[in-house]
């Protein structure tokens, strides 16, 4: 069934570029100086510059954008003129929580295919250090009564997500040890990856200021990775959300700064223009799920997908999963019987970070420079989202 999804025609919706910042610590990291509007124009002006394609041509930004004040619309548009984009290029927000970017694509394909725009970008931003903290994410203004007399399903959508990894864990048997062996997998591939010089293809380096001083420093490389975790290292951490809980600092993503961007257009513009399509996007799917139980999200969207597309998950060469906890990770990968050789085999969030606005783009750029570095064909992202919801998205390499 694989060979109906790759049939190529004119209005096959292209991808031109897809690449990403390093994602860095927030507060120590290395981008912790710079603020998003900061970091998505490093990105967006990166992204043109190793494309080369002009930016001219760029009908509609759009910028996903989850802790940001006003939506990150303000800023982003700040980002976009100031990267040199003409007055007639537009631009928008989108909050997904964390599929935020990843949903930027679909939307950006939809306006293409409807005829809206000839060229767009879908890009995403998040400077964790300094929009995450003085919330972590739950709203503070709620109004009280109105909450109280919602029911469990509604009253779940603002769980800390630290809870909700720990109610998939309780409710599907996915014990510690098993929580731990997962995030030093993540970490021993993330630094091979990194160490091979496999991830310079998909990372634009990033000037950035150092702290209290007028000197900046080039950030090239992500800077969570933790090459020399071992088991015993992670098994000795404390819980975090539950005193008896297992979901730990080092079995759950990272909190983090960073900022991805994709090019994408038709394949009869790339070929007008003379751009070569590096990848294509198929299409993508939104599944819901018990938002108390959020990070299943994958194990749903991601059927949701194949089977309307008339595929099944032995079609799939490469599964870039965000890893936003080990216990919804183990448990996705073992709903979906997925080969886990297949799956993040650069590593994930919990090595790399999960910076919420941008890492939809992230695991599109680290997919398909896997796709490119394996020879294969087929590559499905998806991540769970906070509220109770999974996204997955379909590409197929063209390189």
């Amino acid at each position: 069934m694989a060979s109906s999804v790759l049939k190529k025609s004119a209005k096959d919706i292209v991808i031109l570029s897809a690449l990403r910042t390093p994602v860095t610590k927030s507060v120590k990291g290395g981008l912790a100086q710079l603020f998003p509007e900061e970091l998505l124009y490093h990105i967006l002006r990166g992204s043109i510059e190793k494309s080369k394609v002009d930016l001219n041509l760029v009908d509609d930004i759009l910028v996903g954008a989850v802790l940001q004040t006003l939506g990150g619309q303000k800023a982003s548009a700040l980002a976009v003129k100031k990267a040199g984009f003409p007055i007639k290029t537009t631009v928008n927000t989108v909050n997904r929580q964390c599929g935020s970017s990843a949903q930027a694509i679909t939307y950006s394909a939809g306006s293409i295919l409807s005829g809206e725009n000839q060229f767009a970008i879908a890009a995403g931003v998040e400077s964790m250090t300094h929009d995450y903290f003085p919330h972590r994410g739950i709203p503070q203004r709620i109004y009280q009564p109105f909450l109280e007399s919602a029911d469990e399903e509604a009253k779940n959508v603002l769980m800390p997500m630290g809870l909700t990894s720990e109610a998939v864990a309780e409710k599907f048997g996915i014990g510690r040890k098993e929580q731990d062996e997962f995030a030093l997998q993540s970490h021993l591939k993330a630094a091979k990856a990194t160490e091979s010089g496999h991830f310079a293809k998909e990372i634009v380096p990033v000037e950035a200021r150092l702290p209290e001083s007028d000197k900046t420093v080039l950030i090239s490389k992500d800077d969570g990775i933790r090459g020399s975790s071992t088991i015993e290292k992670l098994s000795a951490l404390k819980p975090v959300f539950k005193e008896d809980g297992a979901t730990t600092a080092g079995n759950s993503s990272q909190i983090s700064d960073g900022a991805s961007a994709v090019i994408l257009t038709t394949r009869e513009n790339a070929e007008k223009f003379g751009y070569k399509p590096k990848a294509r996007f198929i299409g993508s799917a939104v599944a819901g799920v018990p938002s108390g139980l959020m990070g299943i999200g994958p194990s749903a969207a991601i059927p949701q997908l194949l089977n309307r597309l008339g595929l099944a998950t032995k079609d799939i060469d490469i599964f870039e999963l965000n890893e936003a906890f080990a216990s919804q990770s183990i448990y996705c990968i073992n709903k979906l019987g997925l080969d886990s050789s297949k799956v993040n085999p650069y590593g994930g969030a919990i090595a790399l970070g999960h910076p919420l606005g941008a890492t939809g783009g992230r695991v599109t750029a680290t997919l398909l420079n896997g796709l490119r570095a394996q020879n294969k064909e087929l590559g499905v992202i998806s991540m769970c989202t906070s509220t109770g919801q999974g996204y997955a998205g379909l590409f197929a390499n063209e390189e």
